[in-house]
């Protein structure tokens, strides 16, 4: 397959499934919970989007994208320049039991273009679930925003089920992130690491005007358990 660097220093999701928790164990009341805010400095690193998923986000809009990342011959006899856009994002970490994630609530705020964490540092446990939250604010249109997920993740059997959408194989998850961000979130079940498996890889963002794309990325991966990943 052919892949397009994106060069970020200028810039399958059907598969949840929900833990059953011990009943003895009370819920944590969401409007009490408290947590930290980290705010990630670091540069976004480049990575590889292949050519079918950038065309797709470029679809229809202007020719050559200025800013880096990519250009085609389809483009060539397009006049309009698009202005690549690198947007701040953030996402939060919610556990409704305790010895889920480090911290029962924790919020991460990266900077324009997105970034990478590792979810060996936010979860504790080896059971139960959390949710995952997107923060879209900094999008001039949020419900226009489009969502695809590059998946990182190996296909492996959990229980009789696979988990894990394969290497180098993307979707469009729009509905289910919008429909995510107007609650409390996705929920991942952390038991044998299915998390790990349903969220290693990119979630890129992008909303289109007609003169400036939007763009942003938070990449998932998990230091502890590289085996699960396509790339370690």
């Amino acid at each position: 397959m052919k892949k397009i660097l994106v060069p970020f220093v200028l810039m399958s999701l059907s598969g949840f499934v929900y833990a059953s928790e011990h009943a003895a164990v009370p819920e944590t009341d969401k409007s009490t919970v408290s947590g930290p805010v980290v705010e990630i400095r670091d540069i976004p690193t480049d990575f590889k989007i292949p050519t079918e998923l950038w065309d797709k986000l470029m679809a229809g809009e202007g020719a050559a994208v200025t800013g880096g990342g990519h250009g085609g011959d389809k483009d060539k006899d397009k006049k309009d320049d698009v202005l690549i856009v690198w947007v701040p994002m953030e996402v939060s970490f919610l556990a409704k039991r305790p010895n889920i994630l480090i911290h029962e609530w924790v919020q991460y705020k990266f900077p324009r273009g997105g970034g990478s964490l590792d979810l060996a540092k936010v979860t504790s446990g080896d059971k139960g679930t959390f949710y995952l939250n997107f923060n879209m604010a900094e999008f001039t249109n949020r419900p226009a925003v489009k969502v695809y997920f590059l998946s990182n993740a190996k296909k492996r059997r959990v229980d009789g089920e696979i988990y894990g959408a394969g290497c180098n194989t993307y979707f469009d998850v729009t509905s289910a992130i919008q429909k995510a961000v107007s609650g409390e979130g996705i929920r991942f079940n952390i038991t044998d690491n299915r998390h790990i498996s349903t969220l290693s890889g990119h979630f890129i963002f992008v909303q289109i005007e007609k003169d400036k794309v939007y763009l942003s990325q938070i990449e998932f991966s998990d230091s502890k358990n590289r085996d699960y990943l396509c790339k370690n």
